[in-house]
């Protein structure tokens, strides 16, 4: 209820009251001028409006006012982020920067060994076939079969370096593990002027010998006439034999004793 509807419910006995207690022409000049009560419901009714605006004003820059400060907080929350975020991609980019510095090392590296890589895999390969030559004449068909393959991949413009040097690689690893084992495996060579098929026995590069398939002749590689040369067959015929079977996996192994040339002291 606004003041204009109150003030009509109380002015009415208020004036009767009024009119009660004085005279008749007093009585009818108040009854007859309202214009003052007019004028105070104004006025308590613009007043009444004026407040219900300033409260709306409150209300709404009061709602402006916390989600402005809520906005502030989670933009606050984002630079915190953005921070945090910033530290993390300075720590990769030095990272990066050194990662960078030392490709770049690396490839200068790079620049200087492919350069000098092609003569190095032809001394590599020049002194595999030296050493091929003066080694003991075992398996000399395959070996000579690895290095004309690697010396076909030198010649080769449309073989990588990088392939290159593999064979080169594999041709060392082969001829190194030769020194680290023994076999045995069928051959055909030429003693005393006549082809004779032949058990080779080879004990890494200590020693090479052989035993003819009718066991007639037992022999040995020379190391200082560089060829076959036969041993005292009564005393190595059997030793022999069994070392053979021994290599071949065909009996458990055991001590043997072989004609071993003693080593030399390099010079």
């Amino acid at each position: 209820m606004n003041y204009r509807q109150l003030l009509s419910k109380v002015l009415p006995s208020a004036v009767f009251t009024m009119f009660v207690m004085v005279n008749g022409s007093q009585a009818a000049e108040i009854m007859t001028d309202t214009s003052i009560i007019d004028q105070a419901l104004n006025v308590l009714e613009q007043t009444q409006a004026e407040s219900a605006e300033s409260q709306a004003n409150i209300n709404r820059l009061a709602n402006a006012a916390s989600s402005t400060f809520e906005q502030f907080k989670q933009e606050n929350d984002n630079l915190e982020a953005l921070l945090v975020l910033n530290a993390e991609y300075r720590k990769l980019i030095s990272i990066q920067e050194e990662n960078v510095e030392t490709l770049d090392e690396s490839i200068a590296s790079v620049e200087i060994v492919t350069r000098e890589m092609p003569l190095l895999m032809e001394k590599m390969l020049s002194s595999a076939e030296q050493f091929v030559a003066l080694d003991l004449p075992f398996q000399l068909e395959t070996r000579q079969n690895r290095l004309k393959f690697a010396r076909d991949a030198m010649n080769n413009p449309d073989v990588s370096v990088a392939e290159k040097f593999r064979q080169v690689l594999v041709l060392y690893q082969n001829e190194t593990l030769y020194g680290r084992t023994h076999e045995t495996y069928p051959d055909t060579i030429s003693f005393g002027g006549v082809d004779r098929d032949v058990n080779i026995l080879r004990v890494g590069r200590i020693a090479l010998m052989f035993q003819t398939t009718d066991r007639q002749i037992t022999g040995m590689w020379d190391r200082d006439s560089k060829a076959w040369v036969e041993i005292d067959a009564g005393e190595y015929r059997t030793p022999l034999q069994a070392a053979i079977r021994v290599s071949a996996g065909l009996d458990a192994p055991r001590t043997i004793d072989l004609p071993i040339v003693a080593p030399e002291l390099a010079r």
